[in-house]
């Protein structure tokens, strides 16, 4: 329970008329007021129990030096909050011997230059202090119940660090175990300043698992995030000293219960650095680039936004092995993120990489220096292949959107590597793609819901679907095979599994029934084009 402070105490009505003057001490007026005490016992240590404020006139006290100093050292090792000694009764001054062994005991000496009213003293400091109490059970619980909410509804780490800034009024870093900074809420306090300033404090602080203030200037307190033992985090709170520390501690640890309860929840449990990743590009994303702190969380995760190459990518499970939709598909994309973020790790690449529930993860790119961008991008594409297959996790697709160098036009190659997967061709593979591999495929799938395009391809082919639908023949893979086989009726017919002479007759077929002659190039271009567009509408694929 957080308690006003000796300093907090000083300040009084009643205290102040009286003209107090810390005498010795001055460093330790933060110590926590339990209670407030009158007594002129030269042995009352034994009758208290630590944290009391002694008002006494010294009427009854030895004051030998050595008394003085026994008596001070008695209070001293009893743990009370500090000494106020009223003059004019019996003392005129502070003895130095009193003042030497409170200052060598870090216990805070006070005199009172006028006459004091220790009842009205003690009447307005225990209703402080009552009041205080209730003021904190009461925030207590107004922090408890916001937490709980946050926790049930499933906030993500980002609102709950928010609400945890704004509640404790200061600014408050997520770091991992080691001290790397993941997320940074700095409110209105300066993000690249806080960053810098914990940095620095940062070499000093050796995880405990305990929350505790940390030594340096200026001071922080730190509070671990632990689920089911295991420690995974810690909550680091900026400036806890002065008035409202013991608030900040509360923020802090219902905080850190909040976020344990988030991650205990997740279906999937990503790694804290790979949600900071994706944290961070999602704001990119959103457009959210210029918001205070962007910057200063990429630079503290390694990802430079200036002077460099940035590319979009995207990853997704390809083959017979790829998950659909669902936990299934959310649980994966969580495993391939992981594996594309040690791959980049690997290559030493700049990568933000976002798993999303579908199964797919999305991957920006910063790439600074000289070296061709192909070349880099055909390493780190190799890396993630080796070390899905490496595991065998099973098959997957890697494709690069255009180059950039303007955080604002990021969004537009992330989304065309999107699209470069979504138009792939049958069943080649490479080592990654990009906007060249699918060409003509690629204009169709982003036409693939315009109702002229499906028309086509729908009056275009319709003659062999209604074929295929009454007789079960296969008249329209034959033509896909024939296409996709540049017109070889050789190949063909070794890739279909049939004689040439029934090749024959299925294409003469074709060739009446959409009443084309399968040899004019014009002819058999519209047809594959028809094929292709059907293929990206979700159709049979060509060939």
């Amino acid at each position: 329970m957080s308690l006003p402070s000796v300093s907090a105490i000083l300040r009084l009505p009643a205290l102040v008329r009286a003209a107090p003057e810390v005498v010795a001490g001055a460093d330790h007026l933060s110590r926590e007021v339990r209670w407030v005490h009158v007594s002129e016992l030269g042995d009352i240590s034994r009758l208290l129990r630590g944290g009391e404020l002694l008002l006494t006139t010294g009427i009854a006290l030895d004051l030998s030096p050595q008394g003085l100093q026994r008596y001070v050292e008695s209070l001293a090792e009893r743990g009370v909050a500090g000494l106020v000694v009223e003059f004019g009764r019996r003392l005129e001054e502070a003895p130095p011997a009193m003042v030497e062994a409170a200052e060598r005991h870090g216990l805070p000496l006070v005199v009172l230059r006028r006459e004091a009213r220790f009842v009205e003293i003690t009447e307005q400091a225990h209703a402080f202090i009552i009041d205080s109490q209730v003021a904190e059970l009461r925030f207590r619980q107004e922090i408890h119940e916001a937490f709980t909410e946050m926790a049930v509804e499933g906030a993500d780490t980002r609102a709950i660090v928010g609400y945890a800034v704004r509640a404790a009024r200061r600014p408050i870093l997520l770091t991992t175990v080691a001290g790397t900074v993941v997320h940074l809420e700095a409110g209105s306090w300066d993000p690249g300043r806080v960053l810098e300033e914990w940095q620095a404090a940062a070499h000093f602080h050796r995880f405990t698992g305990q929350t505790e203030l940390l030594d340096g200037r200026p001071s922080w307190l730190a509070c671990p995030v632990r689920a089911r033992g295991e420690v995974w985090g810690e909550l680091v709170l900026r400036e806890p000293g002065g008035p409202g520390a013991g608030r900040g501690r509360i923020v802090l640890e219902r905080a850190a219960v909040a976020l344990a309860l988030n991650r205990l929840v997740e279906r999937e449990r990503l790694s804290l650095e790979l949600q900071a990743r994706r944290s961070l590009l999602d704001d990119l994303l959103k457009g959210a680039s210029t918001a205070a702190g962007v910057a200063e969380r990429a630079a503290a995760l390694g990802f430079p936004l200036t002077g460099t190459v940035l590319v979009g990518g995207e990853v997704r499970w390809g083959g017979p092995e790829a998950p659909g939709k669902g936990p299934r598909a959310e649980a994966r994309a969580g495993d391939l993120g992981r594996q594309v973020t040690a791959a980049a790790g690997e290559t030493r690449d700049h990568a933000l990489a976002a798993p999303r529930p579908d199964g797919r993860v999305q991957l920006l790119l910063s790439l600074p220096g000289a070296e061709p961008v192909e070349r880099r991008l055909g390493r780190l594409a190799g890396a993630i292949h080796a070390r899905v297959a490496a595991r065998e996790l099973g098959e997957v697709l890697v494709a690069f959107g255009g180059e950039v160098r303007d955080l604002h036009y990021a969004r537009g190659s992330l989304e065309e590597a999107g699209q470069v997967l979504d138009a792939l061709p049958g069943p080649e593979r490479k080592l990654y793609y990009r906007a060249p591999d699918i060409r003509l495929r690629g204009l169709l799938h982003l036409l693939r819901q315009d109702e002229r395009l499906v028309s086509f391809a729908e009056r275009e082919l319709r003659p062999l679907l209604d074929a295929d639908r009454r007789q079960h023949s296969d008249l329209l893979k034959v033509l896909g095979a024939y296409i996709s086989h540049r017109g070889n009726k050789a190949e063909t017919a070794a890739a279909l599994g049939m004689s040439r002479p029934t090749l024959y007759a299925r294409l003469r077929r074709i060739g009446a029934l959409l009443a084309v002659d399968l040899d004019d190039g014009e002819a058999l271009a519209s047809l594959q084009v028809a094929l292709m567009a059907r293929q990206t509408a979700g159709g049979v694929p060509l060939g």
